[in-house]
């Protein structure tokens, strides 16, 4: 199906966090008639934000994304029915490494329905997860710093590949508004999707420190978020 890349060259903007919603919400869904897609997280952060965020025990790692790259195998670690995670255990890319990585990803598409690449900026492997995306996301704040960040994102990648910004962390000041209403103005007339904001919200800080993401709750609060989110997922199973 598609290979998913959550981007942006700033840290700390919610890449790890958004990418385990989505690889989890499409995990849900029914794709064909009693199947629900497979899907495949792998991440260029040797911290491995995503297993926090997912699991409430700490993993042993042995083998990561280093030994598939090499061998063919390693690590796969099971984080909900249907979604899988390829940890990282050091940033350090050898040359055999970044020449490897596509193919590398291209056999693990034969086996999964959506693979998310959750990359750190430092990784310097921008170029190749750029030209193996099939869809790129862009999760940033409200502020001058990342909506530069953003539209020089917009200026260097095939902007057919980019399919939405999500405005996170919002905390619907007067100053955001505007730098969302102007955004709004740099990207009419494209294809791209701006969803709403999501929020700064205690809701989205209790889920993570419950090790929970947005679809497992049922508190009615979380919907606003949840449509939001679902509005991306429809957006990457159209695949436009």
């Amino acid at each position: 199906m598609s290979i998913v890349y959550i981007k942006n060259n700033k840290g700390g903007v919610g890449k790890s966090w958004l990418t385990f919603q989505l690889a989890h919400g499409l995990s849900l869904i029914e794709i064909t008639e009693g199947r629900k897609a497979k899907v495949l997280i792998v991440t260029t952060d040797s911290q491995n934000n995503i297993l926090d965020f997912a699991l409430s025990k700490e993993i042993e790692l042995g083998e990561g994304l280093e030994s598939w790259v090499a061998k063919g195998n390693g690590d796969l670690i099971r984080l909900r029915d249907n979604l899988e995670y390829i940890p990282l255990n050091s940033s350090n890319f050898t040359a055999s490494f970044k020449n490897k990585i596509k193919s590398t990803l291209y056999t693990l598409k034969e086996k999964y329905d959506y693979i998310f690449i959750d990359a750190v900026p430092v990784a310097g492997l921008d170029k190749e997860f750029e030209d193996i995306a099939d869809i790129i996301i862009i999760p940033g704040f409200m502020d001058i710093v990342t909506l530069q960040g953003i539209n020089k994102i917009l200026e260097t990648v095939n902007i057919n590949k980019v399919k939405a910004i999500v405005p996170n962390r919002f905390n619907n000041s007067a100053y955001e508004k505007k730098l969302l209403n102007n955004f709004r103005e740099v990207i009419d007339g494209t294809k791209i999707l701006l969803t709403s904001p999501i929020p700064q919200t205690a809701l989205i800080t209790n889920l993570i420190s419950k090790n929970k993401t947005v679809w497992e709750t049922s508190n009615k609060r979380i919907e606003p978020i949840q449509e939001v989110l679902g509005e991306v997922l429809e957006v990457i199973l159209n695949g436009e």
